[in-house]
């Protein structure tokens, strides 16, 4: 599952080798847990609401790489132009929680256990990538 991941990511303009592994990680810890999610509530509003979460971060963990990638290439454009994504992005996510918890009448612990799934890909990311040897030596 991870290639194909790995694949589609590189076709939509993420070059950077340790961006990519964090957005691949997430989507399919993401779709995973989801579908996990979604069989152990028997298809009912928890499961419903983890991916809804689940989906949510995601989404911006996609735009927060992108956006991060574009820093290091230098092609982020204009400052104004970055706060300006910044805030519409933080705007769409704040509309998105609030239309799932109060007319959606999600369950709030659920949506917010779907978001978890970016701390734990970070945390695993990490941890996977402390183990690994470095060439590097300290002065």
């Amino acid at each position: 599952m991870r290639k194909p991941v790995d694949r589609f990511l590189l076709r939509r303009g993420f070059t950077h080798r340790d961006g990519r592994a964090l957005v691949r990680d997430q989507i399919v810890l993401a779709a995973v847990t989801s579908s996990a999610a979604l069989v152990l509530s028997g298809f009912g509003g928890w499961g419903l609401a983890y991916v809804g979460g689940a989906a949510l971060v995601t989404v911006n963990f996609w735009w927060l790489v992108r956006f991060a990638q574009g820093l290091l290439a230098g092609t982020a454009g204009a400052v104004g132009r970055a706060f300006f994504g910044y805030f519409a992005r933080l705007g769409l996510t704040g509309a998105a929680l609030y239309v799932m918890i109060v007319p959606g009448a999600c369950p709030v612990w659920a949506v917010l256990t779907g978001m978890a799934t970016v701390f734990v890909t970070i945390v695993i990311w990490g941890a996977c990538r402390g183990l690994k040897p470095t060439s590097v030596k300290e002065a």
